[in-house]
């Protein structure tokens, strides 16, 4: 196994460890009940699902500072925003770089998100696709929506330099290789079209992968998916490969 605990860190909109929550219902879709099961340490830290990078970031950071016991450096497996929040506060925050052995982005919209400038610029060719869903969460959400935009993520990720002694792995999700089972299927065939790029249903592949970093092969899902969440009537061979997906990010740690 690992060497060191395993921190979930959630993206915008999600939670942490809310108490006694069924698996199928966590924000990671049964990923801490897999993992505690195979032995791991496994910790879910709440920070804002509506808040800041920096804010979150911060939040992040008192979490794992505070709340994770031990010398052992951590593993932090991050989606979405939650990456960002993690580069924050290992870049910024004193004591948590010296905790964090990994950080594995999945779907992490390091130089922004197209979904966000479309729901910030009605004017975006990309807007009247946006399923209500997304722009009725992020809408009013000025703290998080201004954070996922190009123009923010492109200085964030220039202003947020990586630190030596943490090993940083990131993957992206490509929709298209994935069927009807997923939520933003169709929406990210959309983006696809209008943008010319692969991505998730949020986040593009080359906001996902940072140049001279080190890659995963892409996941056949969107944004969604890259967490467990489906289409009601998926098929159980989706739900077991999503597990498998994170035991096989556990299992490269383990010669870390």
């Amino acid at each position: 196994m690992s060497r060191g605990p395993i921190v979930l860190a959630h993206g915008v909109l999600g939670f942490g460890s809310i108490g006694i929550v069924p698996s199928f219902l966590t924000y990671f879709k049964g990923v801490a009940d897999h993992l505690r099961g195979q032995g791991h340490t496994v910790f879910e830290p709440q920070v804002s699902p509506i808040g800041s990078v920096e804010q979150r970031g911060k939040k992040l950071a008192s979490y794992v500072l505070e709340q994770v016991p031990g010398k052992e450096r951590i593993h932090i497996i991050a989606h979405s925003m939650g990456g960002l929040d993690a580069r924050f506060a290992i870049t910024n925050v004193r004591g948590v770089a010296e905790r964090v052995a990994t950080l594995v982005t999945i779907g992490t919209p390091h130089r922004g998100s197209p979904v966000a400038d479309a729901i910030k610029n009605r004017t975006d060719p990309l807007s009247s696709h946006v399923p209500p869903i997304i722009k009725m969460s992020l809408e009013h959400n000025v703290g998080a929506l201004d954070d996922l935009t190009t123009d923010v993520g492109i200085h964030f990720d220039q202003s947020t330099p990586d630190h030596s002694d943490v090993r940083y792995v990131e993957v992206a999700g490509d929709a298209s290789k994935g069927s009807d089972e997923l939520l933003f299927f169709h929406f990210a065939a959309e983006i696809g079209r209008i943008k010319g790029e692969v991505n998730d249903g949020v986040v593009t592949r080359s906001s996902a992968l940072r140049p001279n970093h080190e890659h995963l092969e892409d996941w056949p899902v969107d944004h969604a998916g890259e967490v467990g969440w489906h289409k009601l009537l998926a098929s159980k061979s989706f739900k077991s490969k999503h597990l498998q997906r994170y035991e096989d990010i556990v299992n490269r740690l383990r010669d870390d």
